[in-house]
């Protein structure tokens, strides 16, 4: 193996898509078994959809409020969307318009903050 990883692979299972534990191996939590990195508004989707799935019709009493939170998670999502997109259509010396999509940028991680 080498030392250096190809970038967007991902970082769990080193692009093979699937790890090794106790139960032996499994599908990798993080790629899903793609193998490749994922950006970080579809992990969060498959993984809400994961808990959806897991929780519906479960007869759990917590069901509803976790329902509830993923739908409410991808209301504020959207609107943080909408946010970034309207601070990226504003004049570059707005600094206000530049510490919100900042911030939003930062709470959704779309874009490197390196760059």
């Amino acid at each position: 193996m080498t030392t250096e990883m190809k970038r967007g692979r991902c970082g769990t299972c080193y692009g093979t898509g699937e790890i090794v534990g106790e139960q032996g191996p499994a599908v990798c939590p993080d790629c899903f078994g793609d193998g490749n990195a994922l950006g970080s508004g579809a992990k969060l989707e498959w993984r809400l959809r994961e808990i959806e799935r897991t929780h519906r019709g479960s007869g759990r009493d917590d069901e509803a409020d976790v329902l509830w939170m993923a739908a409410e998670l991808r209301r504020c999502r959207e609107a943080l969307v909408h946010i970034l997109a309207r601070c990226q259509d504003a004049d570059e010396g707005d600094k206000l318009a530049a510490d919100v999509k900042y911030r939003a940028n930062e709470a959704l991680g779309l874009y490197d903050k390196s760059q």
